[in-house]
């Protein structure tokens, strides 16, 4: 009788293992999107595995041709609390600039992408949204990898134009 059970615990055994290798492959392969909107970590982003549950924004696609735009201002601040319907930030597509509203209840917790900064792909993280104020801090130093959705590098914000010479008297 012993030996059947230690059998039966081998197989089991083996069979986790094997369920425990198609999950963390399945999760490569993925990439983490599929975890990173459920709020959850993967295995390629470590550092995920500390961090509490969150969302990644994407830069939304405003118009059916829209394939990047620029994030003129953002109308929240990290910190803010954000209601469904409210407007989080203005985007210039290639027609028109226009407001871009929140989906989901939440907390903004990091800005990702500075507002003025220009050519950004749609799908690229622009923000992360957290659900809990306590949890904000936990994104002070958050950066995005490119498992998180970020699909480019981003073209830095324009500089100020340096004001012009005074004429001499």
């Amino acid at each position: 009788h012993s030996r059947l059970n230690r059998g039966v615990s081998a197989l089991r055994s083996a069979a986790f293992g094997r369920k425990m290798r198609a999950a963390t492959s399945l999760l490569r392969r993925v990439g983490g999107r599929g975890a990173a909107a459920a709020g959850g970590g993967t295995l390629l982003g470590r550092r995920w595995l500390c961090l509490p549950p969150h969302s990644l924004l994407p830069m939304p696609a405003l118009s059916p041709t829209m394939t990047q735009g620029n994030l003129v201002t953002w109308k929240k601040k990290e910190g803010d609390s954000i209601e469904a319907g409210d407007v989080i930030a203005e985007v210039e597509t290639d027609k028109a600039t226009v407001d871009y509203e929140a989906v989901d209840d939440g907390i903004l917790a990091k800005i990702l992408v500075p507002e003025g900064t220009e050519d950004v792909l749609v799908g690229t993280s622009v923000a992360v949204v957290v659900d809990e104020a306590g949890d904000v801090g936990a994104f002070a130093d958050y950066v995005p990898s490119s498992s998180t959705g970020n699909k480019a590098e981003l073209a830095p914000a324009k500089p100020a134009p340096a004001p012009a010479p005074a004429a001499a008297a």
